[in-house]
């Protein structure tokens, strides 16, 4: 009688753990819908299928992006099929992860996002030799994009409106071509908390006034390491985050453990799961219509 209450209070803690841990692996929901406006954009947009870009500044260039898509471990068979839907490794103009990490042979660069880049740079272009936004859409023709933008506009204390500003001309350029537009907040900036508070507060408004798919990148973060980021999921004193630390790297299987201990992993694999989401709830139930 005592094995068999043991044995039972066992499996209830096993099961109980790996329901929260579950929990903690699955990306915060999205408080609003996006799916019927997104829908209707992407009914009439002429991208290449599959292309999916990924733009920024260098937390998107960085190599650590990418590489739980590219060669992590853990990918889910929903995993398999999105990447391959859009074209991870082929390395070529169809392959978004490719494009974002490309380095140049005379400098570093890449063809979608560039260190140090504000969001009135990247609308203009010529920073780091990319060309204006709409001309990047233009030339690759993705049906999605995730844009991330925003640190160095922070860092250089640029006000909120000027920001706003920008964010809505670039998002307005992506659903002005049929271009679904996957908007994601910036992490906590170290030196400039409280304006990069408000810059995701932006961001967040940006997405839930045009009904656009959101990566809650900051929320994330804290939901993990509310207190401790700085160090942790960031480099300590930085706005980056970080990639291999305490066992985990940016390819790793993402368990909980592991996403609250590498930022890249964290980025990463948001990105990958809301690039599902948005094709299944997008693009796929289009073609099942």
């Amino acid at each position: 009688m005592r094995i068999s209450i043991f044995c039972t209070l066992v499996l209830t803690y096993v099961w109980g753990f790996a329901r929260v841990s579950r929990a903690q692996d699955a990306p915060l929901p999205q408080p609003w819908d996006y799916t019927g406006a997104m829908r209707a954009v992407a009914a009439k947009g002429h991208g290449r299928p599959g292309v999916v870009l990924h733009v920024g500044d260098s937390i998107t260039y960085a190599n650590p992006y990418g590489a739980y898509a590219r060669f992590g471990e853990g990918h889910t068979q929903e995993d398999k099929a999105a990447l391959k839907w859009m074209h991870a490794g082929a390395n070529d103009d169809t392959d978004g992860w490719y494009l974002a990490a490309f380095d140049h042979p005379d400098g570093g660069r890449s063809y979608t996002a560039a260190g140090g880049i504000r969001a009135d740079e990247m609308f203009a272009g010529g920073k780091a030799h990319l060309p204006p936004f709409k001309d990047l859409l233009d030339k690759y023709k993705p049906r999605m994009v995730v844009l991330m933008l925003g640190t160095n506009d922070a860092s250089a204390n640029r006000p909120i409106e000027a920001f706003r500003a920008d964010m809505l001309a670039c998002v307005n350029l992506m659903l002005a071509r049929g271009i679904v537009s996957i908007v994601s907040t910036i992490p906590p900036h170290v030196h400039r908390l409280e304006l990069g508070k408000a810059y995701n507060e932006t961001l967040r408004e940006i997405a839930r006034r045009q009904h656009l798919p959101l990566i809650d990148f900051e929320k994330e973060i804290l939901l993990r390491r509310p207190r401790d980021w700085d160090g942790t999921l960031l480099t300590k004193g930085d706005v980056h985050p970080t990639a291999s630390r305490a066992g985990s790297t940016p390819a790793s299987a993402p368990t909980a453990e592991n996403l609250r201990n590498s930022g890249y992993l964290l980025r990463g694999w948001l990105s990958l799961k809301k690039i599902e989401e948005v094709k299944r709830e997008v693009f796929d139930a289009a073609s099942r219509e």
